[in-house]
């Protein structure tokens, strides 16, 4: 089994209404799909199920497994998608919503999306500011914020 990262101990508060608690193991796979755990023996048991080395890493997170809902993150114009929301959609909706046609782009860009809400988490976990992570939709302008 790959070594457990820790990405954020779990909130101390959480929404009354959440369906699946303040923390959760997610379990990364080589091709990048993904398996949710709420303990570290159901990791273990998805672990001993799956073939040797296709377990890219296992995670420790703290945050929320629900939708983030129709607040859209941090995506504030239709040219962009919320990083976060966009990793939860399944790979068709995910293509589609990047306007992606294969899937080994629609896996290189969700490993390079992961890293990049996984680094913007641990930093904000660690005292830093939210650092919004947005993915531009395909055919949209690029204009330079400054």
């Amino acid at each position: 089994m790959s070594e457990l990262v820790v990405l954020s101990p779990p909130r101390a508060e959480h929404r009354p209404d959440c369906r699946f608690g303040p923390g959760y193991f997610r379990v990364v796979l080589e091709d990048g799909t993904r398996r949710f755990c709420q303990s570290e023996g159901e990791v273990q048991f998805v672990c001993n199920l799956l073939p040797g080395g296709s377990v890219r890493r296992v995670q420790r997170d703290g945050w929320c497994l629900d939708d983030v809902g129709s607040e859209g993150g941090d995506a504030r114009t239709p040219d962009v998608v919320d990083a976060a929301t966009w990793l939860a959609l399944d790979r068709t909706e995910g293509m589609r919503e990047l306007g992606l046609t294969s899937e080994q782009d629609y896996i290189r860009a969700y490993r390079m999306i992961e890293d990049a809400v996984i680094a913007r988490d641990r930093a904000e976990s660690l005292g830093g500011v939210h650092a919004p992570v947005v993915i531009k939709r395909a055919g949209a302008r690029v204009t330079t914020v400054g």
